[in-house]
């Protein structure tokens, strides 16, 4: 299944995955290594909460697309149904990105959250723990360039 992850290229320089609550709580953050000291990452990841809050109220789709750049990195957005919202950030180097790659690749990580819903152990609202979604972005992280 990691295999969807590298095939396209298209998130090579992928730095962070979030998964966030309709209540604004963090379900799920994955950063790379190279960037996990880095606060200016988590600090993008929550600034970008605010344009989701934007954009949702605009939304025809659950794909919410280019969300956010600055200097260093942007966000890609998709929201669920019940309102819990997925942010990609990637690297502002990366310029290779088409709209249909990026929806597959937020279909794949929202089938992922769904497949750890179905987990009779887990207790909604709690952060998530899935070794399929971490071994998702261990991919998607393994194929980051190093700058």
């Amino acid at each position: 299944n990691s295999v969807f992850f590298s095939r396209a290229g298209l998130l090579r320089m992928a730095v962070a995955v979030a998964l966030i609550g309709r209540d604004n709580s963090r379900l799920y953050t994955r950063v790379t290594d190279r960037e996990r000291d880095d606060y200016e990452v988590q600090m993008f990841i929550h600034c970008t909460l605010d344009i989701v809050e934007d954009k949702l109220s605009k939304a025809t789709e659950l794909y919410l697309g280019l969300l956010t750049s600055n200097h260093k990195y942007k966000s890609f957005g998709f929201v669920t149904n019940t309102g819990v919202k997925f942010i990609l950030v990637l690297s502002l180097a990366n310029t290779t990105l088409k709209d249909t790659d990026m929806r597959a690749h937020f279909k794949r990580l929202h089938l992922l959250y769904t497949n750890c819903l179905s987990n009779p152990f887990y207790e909604l609202g709690k952060p998530l723990k899935s070794r399929a979604l971490d071994d998702a972005c261990t991919e998607l992280f393994r194929s980051t360039p190093s700058e």
